[in-house]
């Protein structure tokens, strides 16, 4: 009975739910003429104001008509109507300039049903499936955010039928739109606390945001029942968009804080919803609307709420989010696009600014319509153009398919010459230029050396040669319609190709640069490679592979496979090795509980044998461990790190001293935390293996933006001229960890002698 009581008070919050909204759709669905009129000293009711919501402002009465007749009967100050005779009337008589005119509601054809009725409705179906769908969490938690969702569908819905001054209308606001950011608060607190975030589920903070919330339902239900106030509206606008402004500011300040965390993309995409969703109802229409000013209407900033339910039913349903970083960069991108034709296209559409009242509150409109439009556009043009690449261009000249196909021949190219000359040959094809030019050059000695290699001879210009001089990052040259990239570079030996003018005189436009730039990426990339290989190969040949120094490619290559293999090698290990031995393990102490009659000896046995599966499983996960140290992944260098040593202490005769300044746990790629790793783990292992030390310290900090780690252990040393000459290490040892270094661009010096402990000094880059 127990487990069916929430079932059956969610349902009937449902049913309550669906009922309002019944209510609310019968209440927009009556006649509302919008109208308000005052009787003036003739008796008669002259009109005062007429609503936009109404159906009166679509017709040609105006402020200052006289109401003879509301629904056939006529109107005198003997008999004063109520106001809700005015505001609801279906037929109206008026007089204008001394002409009597008739209209009734049924012959207009209302405008805002899609504000009012149709968009609302459609929100709320979108909350009430995604409510259910978020129930099957059965969580404080999820209960807080479908209060929330609940809440901000009713208020969303009855602000138009409140509008209209519907009585109960205004009451289900009243009870829905400030508990509705109150839910939304709460709920923030609970899922960061259930996230461990922050360590207080219920704060001072939080008490006072409640009580405020309660004090204003209280203001506004004595001013509904009691007394009309003006101020009471204003008063609700102001209570809620400091909530809703709280809440966004919580999000973003716990984001900052953990941002270098795993929940850093949810954070992201919370506090991205919660802005999208509120921020042009607070500050186009409530900040403008408190101090006076031109303000956006309130149904069109309430079409921002519906990435409420649809972000909410994005981040329940996908396990696994999109890179909200890469989405806000080109929302970024394309809204630097978009300003400038919004802008125009609004003045247009608002006749440049007309004097009328409301031409600000028009033109922001149109801005706000066409500046979304255009950058929703970007996006899913940008997913067109991906999406029907190959078909939407087969042109075999079409850059973007060139460069597919480039990339594809260029992996069956083996030596040096044949990429060259591949290369060359698709400039010809692609570009079609006058002449091509091949430049060396020499940056020790300045020294220039060409070759051309199709076309005419063609001058070689002074300012190219500076060009060449002062390039520093193998970006794109120009030069009086000549382009110009690296493309290869050994040493102090750099080599340039130089495309001279299209054979029709017309110069490169942006897409061929942009095929210049990338497919010159590709031929750099692969000549390092080949380059790297053909050196390994001479070295092979000639048996001097230790001897000779590798290429710091081929280095991160190696290091990399060494890397994946015992990631493997954990992965297996822990599939097979660890859960065999947990299942036996399992049932040898199944039989040990349930045979009663096992004698005491044999009983001691088998708990021996117990005990030493159980040695072998916590060995086994910590070899899974140091062969994929997965808190590196999750936690950081920093306490992957302060984890080893932990675990190293434990097992070593050694004392272990370590500190951390001031490291920033982030890195431009997973290389360097893991070489990091690896480096001090080795010479930790060989400190405990060999050295025969019992004091060794490890400190590092950073400067400059660079990494430093100091070693220092007291064991006995080693003579570094024979460690110089050694050619023959069957191990990564202290060679290893040199080659690791230096593959990183890193420097690394050993200090040591007989008897006189180690000292290892490294510098990386950051």
């Amino acid at each position: 009975m127990n487990n069916k009581k929430p079932a059956i008070i969610f349902i009937l919050v449902l049913a309550i739910f669906v009922f309002l909204h019944g209510y609310i759709l019968t209440v927009l669905e009556k006649p509302y003429s919008g109208v308000r009129a005052a009787a003036d000293s003739k008796g008669e009711y002259v009109i005062t104001k007429i609503s936009t919501s109404g159906w009166v402002a679509y017709t040609e009465i105006q402020t200052g008509d006289i109401i003879k007749e509301i629904d056939g009967e006529e109107v005198n100050s003997d008999s004063p109507p109520a106001r809700e005779a005015f505001l609801f009337a279906e037929e109206l008589t008026v007089e204008k300039y001394g002409v009597l005119s008739y209209y009734e509601a049924a012959g207009i054809k209302m405008k805002n049903s899609l504000y009012e009725i149709y968009i609302p409705v459609i929100f709320s179906v979108l909350v009430l499936v995604l409510c259910i769908s978020i129930y099957q969490k059965h969580s404080l938690t999820a209960n807080y955010l479908i209060g929330f969702l609940l809440a901000t569908s009713l208020s969303y819905s009855a602000a138009a039928a409140s509008g209209r001054s519907d009585f109960g209308a205004k009451l289900i606001l009243v009870f829905s739109i400030q508990p509705g950011v109150l839910f939304f608060v709460y709920f923030l607190y609970s899922v960061f606390f259930d996230k461990q975030i922050i360590k207080e589920k219920f704060p001072a903070l939080l008490k006072v945001i409640t009580l405020l919330t309660f004090i204003t339902i209280m203001i506004n239900l004595y001013s509904l029942f009691f007394t009309a106030v003006h101020q009471i509206s204003l008063v609700t606008l102001v209570t809620f968009s400091i909530v809703i402004i709280y809440s966004i500011c919580f999000l973003i300040y716990i984001y900052i804080k953990k941002k270098d965390s795993v929940h850093e993309p949810f954070l992201k995409w919370m506090a991205v919803i919660k802005i999208i969703a509120f921020s042009p109802f607070i500050f186009f229409h409530a900040v403008p609307y408190v101090f006076g000013w031109s303000y956006l209407p309130d149904d069109i900033a309430g079409l921002f709420l519906f990435a409420v339910p649809l972000g909410y039913s994005y981040l329940l349903m996908t396990r696994q989010l999109s890179d909200i970083n890469f989405i806000i960069g080109k929302v970024r991108y394309y809204a630097i696009l978009s300003l400038l034709p919004a802008i125009l296209i609004s003045l247009v559409a608002t006749g440049v600014i007309d004097n009328s009242e409301d031409s600000f509150s028009r033109f922001l409109i149109h801005f706000i319509l066409v500046f979304i439009f255009n950058i929703l556009f970007l996006f899913i043009k940008e997913k067109i153009d991906f999406s029907f690449r190959n078909q939407l261009f087969q042109d075999k000249t079409n850059l973007t398919q060139s460069i597919d196909q480039f990339t594809q021949k260029l992996s069956s190219i083996m030596k040096q010459d044949e990429l060259e000359s591949y290369f060359i040959n698709e400039i010809i094809r692609i570009l079609q230029p006058s002449h091509i030019i091949l430049i060396d050059y020499n940056s020790e000695n300045s020294t220039l050396g060409t070759k051309e290699v199709y076309g005419n001879n063609h001058p070689l210009y002074k300012q190219i040669k500076w060009m060449i001089h002062n390039d520093s990052d193998g970006s794109l040259l120009e030069y009086k319609g000549l382009i110009g990239i690296q493309i290869y570079k050994i040493g102090q030996q750099k080599t340039y190709i130089w495309v001279g003018q299209k054979k029709n005189n017309t110069r490169f436009n942006i897409n061929e640069k942009t095929w210049m730039i990338t497919t010159a990426k590709y031929v750099r990339l692969v000549y390092e490679n080949l380059f790297a290989i053909d050196t390994l190969i001479k070295s092979l040949e000639k048996q001097q592979v230790q001897e000779s120094s590798s290429s710091a490619s081929l280095s991160r290559l190696l290091f990399q496979l060494s890397e994946k293999e015992r990631r493997r090698l954990a992965s297996d290990l822990h599939d097979s090795a660890l859960q065999d031995q947990i299942i036996w393990y399992r049932k040898l102490e199944k039989l040990i509980e349930e045979n009663k009659y096992l004698s005491n000896e044999t009983e001691g046995e088998l708990n021996k044998i117990k005990n030493g599966m159980v040695d072998v499983i916590n060995q086994i996960r910590y070899t899974c461990n140091e062969l994929r140290p997965n808190l590196l992944l999750e936690a950081g260098l920093v306490q992957s790190l302060q984890e080893l040593f932990s675990n190293i202490q434990l097992r070593v005769k050694y004392t272990l001293d370590y500190e951390f300044n001031q490291i920033k746990d982030t890195f431009d790629n997973f290389n360097t935390p893991i070489s990091i790793y690896r480096v001090l783990q080795e010479l930790l292992n060989n400190a405990d293996k060999h050295s025969g030390a019992t004091n060794v310290a490890i400190h590092m900090w950073e400067d400059n933006e660079k990494l430093h780690i100091d070693y220092r252990d007291n064991g006995k040393g080693f003579d570094l001229g024979i460690f110089n000459k050694q050619t023959n290490h069957t191990h990564m040892g202290l060679s290893g960890l040199k080659e690791r270094i230096l593959s990183l661009n890193g420097e690394v010096d050993f200090i040591s002698a007989e008897g006189q402990g180690l000292q290892v000094h490294i510098t990386l880059p950051r």
